[in-house]
């Protein structure tokens, strides 16, 4: 199947009311610069209960309305998708730090490394073990960000496992490049 007779079938599946495949088309044309119709179409699954929609939606307008932005990452967020979950973070965290550490934690809590960084940066102020925790879970699938942090972190309790740390995010970070 060519890339023309996917989004085809994709786009019939789309018009007749498949929100997972009006979620795709919008990825679809999304890519080909196309981001008014692919907001619609995020729209629409969205409103449908599409929650990668959703998130796609809120990213799209958050360069232009964050208020809106959030209130489409409070939908998909009430269904506990951990991207959604993120985002909402992020978003919150300009303006209240506080509920911006509970959306990341709840991400955290679902897997999403990004989260668990996120979260261990709010909370290493007060709870230093705490927050080497979740870095050490977050480097543990792979996220040089907090590889780097935890061997900053460790730096003076223990300079070995910094060491160990701090060479694992450089061989992520040289891996990760092209």
């Amino acid at each position: 199947m060519t890339d023309q007779d996917f989004e085809a079938t994709t786009r019939r599946a789309a018009e007749a009311g498949d929100a997972a495949a009006m979620s795709t088309l919008g990825a679809l044309v999304f890519r080909k610069g196309e981001r008014d119709q692919a907001e619609r179409w995020w729209r629409r699954a969205g409103e449908l209960g599409n929650t990668t929609a959703m998130s796609n939606l809120a990213a799209v307008l958050a360069e232009r309305d964050l208020s809106e932005a959030e209130v489409w990452l409070r939908r998909a967020a009430a269904t506990r998708e951990d991207v959604a979950l993120h985002n909402l973070g992020f978003i919150i965290s300009k303006r209240d730090a506080e509920e911006a550490a509970k959306w990341y934690l709840m991400a955290a809590q679902r897997g999403y490394a990004a989260s668990m960084y996120n979260y261990a940066m709010y909370i290493v102020g007060a709870n230093r073990d705490e927050a080497v925790r979740w870095l050490i879970r977050a480097a543990n699938t792979g996220d040089a960000a907090s590889m780097r942090k935890l061997a900053l972190l460790l730096q003076e309790r223990d300079p070995q496992q910094a060491a160990v740390w701090a060479e694992r995010a450089q061989a992520a970070e040289r891996h990760a490049s092209p």
